[in-house]
């Protein structure tokens, strides 16, 4: 009995880590997309998490199976293999977004700006700056064209389509 809790330990490490990286390099994704830069800081969080899943999968394939009462390490096994499943989504995810970021040209981060400065709000210069170099924005404003009363529908200016420029 005491194998099936250090099992279920070790585990238990490899999972806290590969969940950790995971997290790390979900929140550096969605940071790139919101501020709208190229997602590089998010790469060696996968990194990270892959090696942990390849640990992971190497720890489940070993033989500490023996003299283990496996009803009791099956919720830790089946919480690791849905985790190594989580790591293969967020590589897609990372993959999807660096195209996302290639196609609608994001700007790059230099290399010097830590983390902390992201998610402290310090990248206002790159938003302010992505704002300054628009030329101009439209917004088209449609209204569906239901039929006015009767004593409206004289006063009232068609406004089915407007465009307004800033």
């Amino acid at each position: 009995m005491q194998a099936s809790s250090e099992v279920g330990s070790i585990i238990q490490e490899a999972c806290t880590n590969l969940s950790i990286e995971s997290g790390k390099a979900l929140k550096e994704l969605a940071l790139a997309i919101k501020i709208m830069v190229q997602p590089s800081s998010a790469d060696s969080h996968i990194e990270n998490a892959k090696s942990a899943a390849k640990n992971l999968k190497s720890l489940l394939k070993s033989g500490i199976w023996e003299d283990i009462d496996l009803l009791k390490v099956i919720p830790g096994v089946t919480v690791s293999s849905i985790l190594i499943d989580v790591v293969t989504c967020t590589e897609k995810i990372a993959e999807s977004i660096h195209e996302l970021a290639s196609k609608a040209q994001f700007k790059s981060v230099e290399p010097t700006l830590s983390t902390e400065k992201l998610h402290s709000g310090q990248i206002q210069s790159v938003k302010s700056a992505q704002m300054v170099n628009c030329s101009h924005v439209v917004i088209n404003v449609g209204e569906s064209t239901l039929p006015s009363p009767p004593s409206e529908s004289s006063s009232a200016p068609n406004a089915s389509k407007q465009r307004m420029e800033v």
